[in-house]
This record gives C-alpha cells, structure tokens and sequence, in this order.
C-alpha cells in the first residue's frame, strides 16, 4: 500500500484494536501467517500452511508419541511431512516457562524448520532465554503493528545452508548436544 492509497483505504484504517492478549495473539498469529507462509505458491506448490488458532487444525507428533499445537506449521504434501513450524509470542509469553513448555519441544522436531516470533522489543529476552536453555531456533523475528498492517523483521543471521541439508545427528553434535 503506498502513502497515496493508505489514507483511502477504510477498512485499514477503521481495523479495531485488539481487545485482550488472546485476541492480539490470534491475530497476530493470522497475519504473520498470511505474510510469511501463504503457501501453497507457484514455487512450492506441494507445500501447504496450517494455522492453529483459535483451534488445533494440524497438531505434530514429537519423537516421544505426544502432540504439540505450534501457531503455524507448513507440510510438505502428500504425506504432510513437516517442514516448518512456527510460534508466534506475545509480551506476556515471552518467558522461560513458555520457552521450557513450547519452544524447547518444538526446536527438537527433526528436519523441521522452527521460527520464533516475537514483539519488537523482546527480541534480545528471547535470544537470552534460548541461548541459556540451548533451544535451537532456525529463526527469530519481531513483529509490530503500523498502520499498513503487520511489520516482520528478521533479528538472526540466516542459518548457514549447509546446517539445513546436515543430517539430525550432525546437527546435534555441532550443538553440542
């Protein structure tokens, strides 16, 4: 949307604050899904986003048989062979606790991509919580809301190519782990 049409546009600018951290979350949840993993596209037609908010449309099975509800996950059809997952965190959730019961299952998933969205500005406490845990992120992300919608910026260097295409194990070792 460009400084011409932003002010014409009405619905843009008559959206209504959200009213509660739930209604915020699945929002913001929506919105970073539309604008980061609308799949599937005319480059990776087989892959496909599930949003599970505000109910659990594709849960993921971890190593142990227990299921775990990430925000958004992206299959690889047919098959849904998960290929990335991601959480997307409010102020409030942007704890140790959320890290040990969420993050840290979900980085463990094998051959999945898992990303970290959180709100400018605790960024910085995210890193810190997941470099003391040792949770493995593929990716953080702040976002925010302007009044063109939602603004996702990448606060991690990409993860070097070749840690993708390594074996679990490998990329275990390199860990530490």
């Amino acid at each position: 949307m460009t400084i011409d049409t932003r002010w014409t546009d009405v619905d843009k600018l008559l959206q209504p604050a959200p009213k509660g951290r739930e209604e915020l979350h699945m929002r913001a949840v929506q919105d970073i899904a539309q604008a980061r993993f609308e799949f599937p596209t005319t480059e990776n037609p087989s892959l496909r986003t599930f949003v599970n908010i505000p109910e659990a449309t594709l849960p993921v099975t971890d190593t142990d048989g227990s299921e775990l509800v990430p925000d958004i996950v992206v299959v690889d059809t047919p098959g849904n062979i998960l290929k990335i997952l991601a959480a997307v965190e409010t102020g409030e959730t942007v704890t140790e606790e959320r890290a040990k019961e969420a993050w840290q299952p979900f980085s463990k998933l094998p051959d999945a991509a898992f990303y970290l969205y959180v709100p400018v500005g605790y960024g910085g406490q995210a890193k810190k919580i997941c470099k003391g845990l040792k949770i493995d992120v593929y990716g953080f992300r702040t976002w925010r809301y302007i009044p063109q919608g939602v603004e996702i910026n990448e606060i991690s260097e990409p993860p070097e190519i070749i840690h993708k295409l390594m074996p679990p194990f490998a990329r275990r070792l390199l860990r530490g782990q």
